[in-house]
């Protein structure tokens, strides 16, 4: 079974902003924001949205410079599988014609292609991606993928991305190679919220207090308020991640229980109902 990841990017340019009154300072030094009961809720009053960022930076690659990836014999494989794959952009890298990916199998290097112009359909101009055709033998697992950036001069490695297959990764959805461990989840609000939704509430996911995704409003037809987020595990190993909800009605703001382990559990899910502090 084929595994493929779709990525909504999100491109968010406004800076975090908390408005505290002098008692929440001292909130904030003791790190205990979260103190203000609203409606049974646990919540922190502020002046103004907060309007949370997300500003992602360039991560070091895995390995120094480009590999000496020495290719097997296609012909000694009794299949082989094709896999489309495009690379993440949104950690402010850019593709070119001298970058590289190589896909590995059992520790060996079955394909290193370089990039070409791949067409996606609704998409006004073709983009770099990397076509491999990859050998393999009954019984091979999974497939390792290692990008080379040459602008960087760094590599970057995906353990574990799909299984070997008779089909084609990256055909039907587009397959992303990103640069960090990312996830994306799907929220609803549970219904006894003390304020009634606006499409001027914010949702963010958190690690520790560094924002590491900003949640987009998703259309949808159940009258229930979805939201889509998109987030990194930002280096933070060992780490649960959680959320904050603005309710632009009661002017506060509102944290969730942790949902996920940021290392071990970084998959797209179903719809997850919020669970408030």
């Amino acid at each position: 079974m084929k595994k493929i990841y779709s990525i909504m990017m999100i491109a968010v340019t406004l800076t975090i902003l908390w408005g505290c009154s002098s008692s929440d300072d001292d909130d904030v030094k003791n790190n205990n924001l979260f103190l203000r009961n609203t409606g049974g809720l646990h919540g922190i009053k502020v002046d103004n949205p907060p309007h949370w960022g997300f500003f992602p930076y360039t991560p070091a690659g895995d390995i120094e410079g480009m590999p000496d990836w020495k290719e097997v014999d296609f012909y000694d494989y009794d299949n082989n599988m094709t896999a489309i794959v495009f690379v993440s952009t949104d950690l402010g890298i850019d593709v070119t014609e001298r970058d590289r990916m190589a896909a590995i199998i059992n520790g060996e290097v079955r394909e290193v292609c370089k990039p070409v112009l791949y067409k996606i359909p609704d998409t006004e101009k073709p983009l770099w991606c990397f076509m491999l055709y990859i050998p393999y033998m009954s019984g091979d697992g999974d497939v390792e993928l290692q990008y080379y950036n040459a602008l960087r001069n760094q590599t970057y490695v995906e353990k574990n991305q799909f299984n070997v297959n008779d089909d084609t990764v990256g055909d039907d959805d587009v397959f992303v190679f990103t640069l960090r461990p990312m996830a994306c989840r799907n929220f609803i609000l549970p219904s006894n919220m003390p304020f009634t939704p606006t499409p001027n509430d914010e949702l963010a996911v958190f690690i520790g207090d560094e924002c590491c995704g900003v949640a987009l409003l998703a259309e949808n037809y159940t009258n229930q308020q979805i939201w889509v987020a998109t987030f990194y595990d930002m280096n933070r190993s060992h780490e649960k991640a959680y959320v904050r909800y603005y309710s632009d009605e009661q002017k506060t703001i509102y944290e969730t229980k942790p949902f996920l382990d940021i290392v071990s559990n970084l998959l797209v899910t179903d719809l997850d109902t919020l669970k408030f502090i």
